[in-house]
């Protein structure tokens, strides 16, 4: 049976932080690929749009992952209008694989206080049970349920970097080195189009 996780998000920019993450849950649930997909419009940031265009954090994206033979990118938030929900990027995604193939959420243990409030939670850890990149031991900020039992399932102890994209901006604004946090190539790829300055 082949496993696959799925692992979204804005990537504005994409980091290091980001690329651990989903390899170590992969490594750790011997997932045989990892579907990276930069979100097109997240339902939690309708107010405030990415800064970086979606071309430029799709390329951002495939810069970054071009070198790990077990990620692969996906198009498919950034080419649909409107706002991306994962559950219907999911059901995009499962008519693509064999019904033997099982499918993974991969999420940063800040994702699950609002996992929640997602669109169609249960409907999600059906499709694609959740692996969740942790510290140790989380309080799960939501009541008893099949979404929380799903969610306490995943729960996997990783080393987490703590990078953020804002503190990669905010660096790039004051021209202070930002190579220990991201690829060099999608820095150089900052640079030349002057993303973030």
């Amino acid at each position: 049976m082949k496993k696959i996780g799925f692992f979204g998000g804005t990537f504005d920019p994409i980091h290091f932080g980001h690329i651990n993450l989903a390899l170590q849950l992969m490594e750790i649930h011997q997932l045989d690929e990892v579907i990276v997909c930069p979100a097109g419009r997240s339902p939690f940031k309708t107010h405030l749009a990415p800064i970086a265009a979606a071309s430029h954090r799709l390329t951002m994206a495939e810069l970054a992952i071009e070198d790990i033979d077990s990620f692969r990118l996906s198009r498919i938030e950034i080419e649909k209008p409107g706002i991306s929900y994962t559950i219907d990027t999911l059901r995009e995604l499962r008519k693509d694989l064999d019904e033997k193939t099982e499918l993974f959420l991969l999420l940063s243990v800040d994702a699950i206080e609002t996992f929640h409030l997602w669109k169609d939670p249960e409907a999600i850890v059906e499709l694609a049970r959740p692996l969740i990149g942790s510290r140790g031991d989380v309080q799960l900020p939501i009541p008893p349920s099949p979404v929380e039992n799903a969610l306490r399932w995943g729960l996997t102890p990783t080393l987490l970097l703590e990078i953020s994209s804002t503190q990669i901006r905010d660096r790039l604004k004051k021209r202070l080195y930002c190579g220990h946090l991201a690829n060099a190539k999608v820095l150089d790829y900052i640079q030349r189009f002057s993303l973030y300055s």
